[in-house]
C-alpha cells in the first residue's frame, strides 16, 4: 500500500486500547479521514504519552487499502504542527472549537475534500485565541454552510421570491432554505422569527473575502455599549445557525448545551 501525506485536524478521538486510538480527522487534500493510530499512547522511559489530542493539527502519513476508502486507514506517522494552547484557557473558546469540530464531522464526508473549509477551520482555531469566540464561530459556521452547499438565502423570500425588506417582519425556515416573508409565513410549517439586527449581521457575511477575513462589523473593538449589542446579536446569530444545523443533521450537537451555558453567563 502506498503511503499518503497530508495535513489534518483532529475532530474526534476514541481510545481503542491501552496504546492505540481511533481518530476522525479533517485533512486538507482528502477530506474527512478515519484512522487507527496504533501504539500512539505507548509511553517510553523518557516521557509519558496520552496520545493525540482533540483539535490538534499535524502532518499525517497514512496508508489505505484500495477499495476500502470508507474504512479505517492506518496512520504510520504524526508530526504535531499546532495544539492551540490558548483554547485551554477559556471555556467559551474551547467549547466553540469543539462545537465546530463536531458539526464539521457530522456534515462532511469521508474522502470528500474541501480545501477552503479546511483552511477556514484552521483559521478558526487560531482566531479563537485572540478574537471574540462568538464572532469567530459564527463566521466559520457560515463559511462551512457555504462550502457544503447549505448556506441559507437571506436576501429574498424562499416562498414567493420577493426581496427581503429589513424593516419588515422576517422569518427563517431551515427546510425551505432561508428567509420567509410575512405573507408566506402562515403557509410555512417549520419556521422561526429573525430579529432585524441578526438578519443584517448575517447578510454581511455574504461578502466575506476570499481569504476568510470577517466583515467590519465582526472586528473586535473596545468593550462599550455597542460592543455589548454586537455580542448579543452574535449570540442570536449563533442560535439561528445552530437551529439550521440541528434541522439539517436531524439532531442537536452534543456541545450545544455546554456552549450555551457559557454564553449565557455560566461558569
Amino acid at each position: 500500500m502506498a503511503l499518503i501525506k497530508d495535513t489534518a485536524i483532529v475532530l474526534r478521538r476514541l481510545d481503542y486500547s491501552e496504546t492505540s486510538q481511533v481518530l476522525v480527522m479533517f485533512t486538507r487534500a482528502h477530506g474527512q479521514l478515519r484512522v487507527i493510530a496504533k501504539g500512539v499512547k505507548r509511553a517510553t522511559r523518557k516521557k509519558a504519552s496520552t496520545g493525540i489530542d482533540l483539535l490538534e493539527m499535524g502532518g499525517i502519513v497514512f496508508s489505505q487499502r484500495p477499495g476500502s476508502e470508507g474504512g479505517l486507514a492506518i496512520m504510520t506517522e504524526w508530526r504535531q504542527i499546532e495544539n492551540f494552547p490558548l483554547l485551554q484557557r477559556d471555556l467559551s473558546r474551547l467549547y466553540a472549537a469543539q462545537y465546530a469540530a463536531e458539526v464539521t464531522a457530522q456534515l462532511t464526508e469521508v474522502n470528500d475534500p474541501h480545501v477552503g473549509l479546511y483552511d477556514s477551520l484552521a483559521r478558526l482555531l487560531s482566531d479563537l485565541g485572540t478574537r471574540s469566540a462568538l464572532a469567530a464561530l459564527v463566521t466559520y459556521l457560515w463559511q462551512m454552510l457555504r462550502e457544503i452547499g447549505l448556506v441559507p438565502e437571506l436576501s429574498r423570500c424562499m416562498g414567493c421570491g420577493s426581496p427581503i425588506v429589513r424593516d419588515s417582519v422576517v422569518y427563517f425556515s431551515s427546510r425551505e432554505g432561508g428567509a420567509i416573508c410575512r405573507d408566506c409565513e402562515p403557509s410555512t410549517v417549520e419556521k422561526r422569527r429573525i430579529e432585524i439586527r441578526v438578519l443584517t449581521l448575517l447578510q454581511g457575511l455574504r461578502n466575506l473575502a476570499a481569504d476568510g477575513a470577517p466583515p467590519s462589523e465582526f472586528a473586535d473593538a473596545p468593550r462599550d455599549d455597542r460592543t455589548s449589542d454586537r455580542e448579543a446579536a452574535l449570540k442570536k446569530a449563533f442560535e439561528l445557525l445552530d437551529y439550521h444545523l440541528t434541522e439539517t443533521m436531524g439532531k442537536q450537537a452534543r456541545l450545544r448545551g455546554p456552549l450555551m451555558v457559557i454564553l449565557n453567563g455560566g461558569r
